[in-house]
């Protein structure tokens, strides 16, 4: 008679467990994967962020006390006026976050690129699409571009100055109303349906408002004739469903299509704080005084193409005269041959605005661009004139142009160019400009990734 094999029971169960784990994974596909945005791999030498810039302030008004019935507050307790007892404190106000990456293989001119966002967005509008796609700050890199992204000083990742909120609250709970609301900020900041009318369509009938009219998308029946364009090429179909249930909204419902109220493009807009910061003041400007954005940005890019070795930079809207402002400051220093080209996106490219002439860019490679939503800037194209007037004459010998997409045939372009579905080729169009016309690194240093520290340099006035 055979002896019966003996399985120790903990064992047998091991064994069971096992199995039965292997016949659960087997009918199991896995955590479902994240959708992939980058075009191909994207081999880097180095990434990292850093701030730069910014100045330390005392206030006594860096935190509050918290107000009457605030959660940690005996019951019966009763906060004195937030002014009862001011303490000082220091926080650091107008700094800028900088986040980059270095391409293991190098390509292009040899000059990083810094890339700055406009009005109501961060740098993330330069990192990936709403619809998952690659944005240009990793193409730029694919392309062998050392790349820096910012968020203007002020905004997102950079902080704002809370202390001026604060300070005006309690002027106002101490009685001093008007001077309180004299501190109060003034928040700009694009809306979800007014970022749709202002590049993607129309709201329609005219003089209607989101609860009584209708969102339109350009080349759509039902657009008005005297606006015809073709159909945007930004993706208006990516929609976040609970967006378009309006699970959770706050206010009434707008008027349809609801999911053109829901696109993910809408997420990536913010309030303009640096209106929490200080301005300034430019003697050879015009005007004279200078806006926070036009004060805090300028320094820091100026101090990070210093920081950089030199650098190629690119503006787009609200940043645009900011890039001028920047080459001011360059200037100032004695260290505008730092700037290796400014390409300017439908921004501004005034020089009396910014202090400057079209002399200070007879080395400088000057771009300025713009899709077919927008009508051609006559500020822009005198900017360039101006600058190949000389170029006529003899004087410098850098390129200026203003390159019009929709002339080239690339049409349904928006101001949002970064996220459209042709972001890709139009990134293509900067950089074969650059390739062509700014001079390459002559240097064995790779400036790109050098990381010596600016020195601080202080920037307005205290409030």
């Amino acid at each position: 008679m055979k002896e019966r094999l003996r399985v120790p029971r903990r064992v047998g169960s091991c064994l069971l467990l096992m199995i039965a784990m292997g016949m659960t994974a087997s009918g199991q596909t896995g955590p479902k994967p994240q959708k992939k945005f980058l075009s191909a791999p994207l081999l880097i030498e180095d990434q990292g962020s850093f701030f730069i810039g910014g100045v330390p302030k005392v206030t006594d008004f860096a935190t509050l006390p918290p107000a009457p019935g605030a959660p940690g507050l005996a019951p019966n307790a009763v906060a004195g006026p937030p002014a009862a007892s001011p303490a000082p404190h220091q926080i650091t106000i107008g700094q800028m976050y900088v986040q980059y990456q270095v391409p293991a293989r190098k390509g292009g001119t040899g000059w990083p690129v810094i890339m700055v966002h406009g009005s109501s967005h961060t740098a993330a509008c330069l990192e990936s699409t709403p619809d998952g796609r690659e944005g240009w700050y990793p193409y730029f890199v694919r392309k062998g571009n050392s790349t820096y992204i910012v968020d203007q000083a002020g905004r997102g990742r950079s902080g704002f100055d809370e202390s001026v909120i604060h300070e005006g609250q309690v002027k106002i709970t101490n009685g001093d109303v008007k001077a309180g609301m004299e501190l109060m900020p003034r928040f700009g900041r694009i809306t979800d349906d007014g970022a749709w009318t202002n590049w993607f369509g129309h709201l329609v009938p005219p003089n209607s408002t989101i609860l009584t009219g209708n969102l339109i998308r350009h080349g759509d029946p039902g657009e008005p004739d005297s606006a015809s364009h073709p159909k945007p090429v930004f993706p208006t179909e990516t929609q976040d469903p609970k967006l378009v249930s309006r699970a959770g909204a706050i206010g009434p419902t707008p008027g349809g299509p609801s999911g053109y109220f829901a696109l993910e493009y809408y997420k990536q807009l913010v309030p303009n704080a640096e209106v929490t910061l200080p301005g300034s003041t430019c003697e050879t400007c015009e005007p004279k005084l200078l806006s926070p954005a036009n004060t805090w940005t300028p320094q820091n890019l100026a101090l990070l193409v210093e920081q950089l070795g030199g650098a190629i930079v690119a503006t787009h809207s609200q940043s645009g005269i900011m890039g001028h402002h920047m080459a001011r400051i360059l200037k100032e220093k004695g260290r505008l041959d730092l700037l290796k080209g400014l390409v300017t996106i439908e921004g501004s490219c005034s020089l009396p605005n910014s202090g400057l002439t079209a002399a200070d860019f007879d080395k400088i490679p000057y771009l300025a661009l713009k899709g077919d939503y927008t009508e051609t800037s006559p500020v822009c194209q005198e900017t360039v004139n101006a600058i190949n007037v000389r170029r006529a004459s003899k004087l410098g010998t850098a390129k200026a142009d203003y390159v019009k997409l929709d002339e080239m045939g690339i049409l349904g372009v928006t101001h949002m160019m970064m996220l459209d579905a042709k972001n890709l080729q139009i990134a293509d169009v900067i950089l074969n400009w650059v390739n062509r016309n700014v001079p390459r690194v002559t240097s064995k240093t790779d400036v790109a990734t050098r990381q010596a520290a600016p020195q601080p340099a202080a920037v307005g006035a205290s409030r």
